[in-house]
């Protein structure tokens, strides 16, 4: 007697993996086809619309769309400023997450508020407010230098100056070994909660349809899991050269040091995001105050990066100190010319959830390996994680 359990047996595994896929695909495929509820949709249909980029060009408006909506969306006309204007679309009927670029001649003035209404085919409006007009940076060689140099002076000189606290650490008794270490977990905390704030804003600026909260979401858990597979990956490698050596101290500060300058480093991916967007946006002056005040606030990263290499630690090579500063300072690069001349909420909602994860993951590596007396518990501990917090939110008084 042949059982269901021996036919099973027999399949090929992508035979057994292969029919409750098909069954889920054509499931799909019926439904779609029948549309049972078709006749329940309200008419007119649903138009929603998304504007995911401005560029001001001389005499000429370039906005980025995204239907946002479960309808197609057909736009028939531009308003702007109240009057009719002429315009060019790469495709006048959107379909849904699809995108389009809508050109629009018009001799905008600097400084001046600009009103977009886009009317669709069945009569909705798509409205976008342009609160300062002002000429988008062109992406030629100069403005790459100049947004790269923002970036230099952002994240990676600022980050090199904290690192110059090494020699005081490294004549520190183990207890202000542990003060240091509080200080550096309050500065990361503070960058936690700066970053989840940032990340969640970028989400509701995304299209609804993208769902941004859980772009952020997928951010934050997909490096932590994979900070979490790494971290085991070394732990077993560990254990399988026959446990720490006598300079596995130095080694674990070290490597300690290297997930704190990475998890900074992608925090200050999405501070270069900020930057190169308000600068993008025509906001000048914003993009100066936050060159500025970034500049102050990323000094003390560097100290968050050498704390683990205090005490009786081996020094590192110079090299390693030139490797720290550029991982936690050359992403703000990155992210200036990003978000100069190719800012999307959608993406700057996951940079900024990876961000969050991996300063989390970096705070819960640092306060499981402090000791009882000189950890967050202890009375200096505690005084170093709240001189932490304070000092970032000072500094970060110059950014707001």
């Amino acid at each position: 007697m042949v059982t269901a359990t021996t036919t099973a047996n027999r399949l090929p595994t992508w035979v057994a993996a292969g029919i409750p896929l098909a069954a889920i695909a054509l499931l799909v495929i019926v439904f779609l086809a029948l549309n049972p509820i078709g006749s329940l949709r309200e008419v007119p249909p649903v138009e929603a619309m998304a504007v995911e980029r401005t560029v001001l060009n001389e005499d000429e408006i370039v906005l980025s769309l995204r239907n946002d909506g479960p309808d197609p969306v057909t736009i028939a006309q531009v308003l702007v400023n109240e009057a009719y204007n002429d315009f060019a679309i790469t495709d006048s009927t959107v379909g849904r997450l699809e995108s389009a670029t809508v050109r629009i001649p018009y001799p905008w003035e600097e400084g001046l508020p600009i009103g977009i209404a886009l009317i669709t085919s069945t009569g909705g409006l798509v409205e976008h407010e342009i609160e300062v007009a002002s000429l988008t940076p062109e992406p030629d060689a100069n403005t790459f230098v100049v947004y790269g140099l923002l970036g230099v002076y952002i994240g990676v000189i600022p980050v090199a100056i904290g690192l110059l606290f090494f020699p005081m650490l490294k004549r520190a008794s183990a207890r202000w070994i542990g003060f240091f270490l509080a200080l550096t977990v309050g500065l990361l905390a503070f960058l936690l909660i700066d970053t989840v704030a940032e990340g969640v804003e970028l989400a509701g600026e995304t299209a609804a349809s993208l769902d941004g909260l859980a772009l952020f979401g997928v951010g934050v858990l997909g490096v932590v899991l994979g900070l979490t597979v790494l971290g085991s990956s070394l732990d077993k490698r560990k254990s399988d050269a026959g446990g720490a050596t006598s300079t596995g101290a130095g080694v674990r500060g070290l490597a300690l040091a290297y997930l704190i300058a990475a998890g900074i480093g992608l925090h200050n991916l999405g501070e270069g995001l900020a930057v190169g967007a308000a600068l993008a946006a025509g906001e000048v002056a914003l993009g100066t105050g936050l060159v500025l005040g970034f500049a102050l606030h990323n000094t003390t990263e560097g100290l968050a990066i050498v704390s683990p290499l205090g005490g009786n630690a081996k020094r590192p090579s110079l090299w390693h100190f030139v490797g720290l500063g550029a991982v936690a300072g050359a992403p703000t690069i990155a992210g200036a010319l990003v978000g100069g001349f190719a800012f999307s909420p959608a993406w700057a909602a996951v940079a900024f959830g990876v961000a969050a994860g991996a300063i989390g993951q970096v705070i819960w590596q640092i306060s499981k390996g402090m000791s009882k007396n000189t950890g967050l518990a202890s009375g200096l501990g505690a005084v170093g994680f709240m001189v932490g917090l304070g000092i970032m939110y000072v500094t970060g008084l110059f950014t707001a």
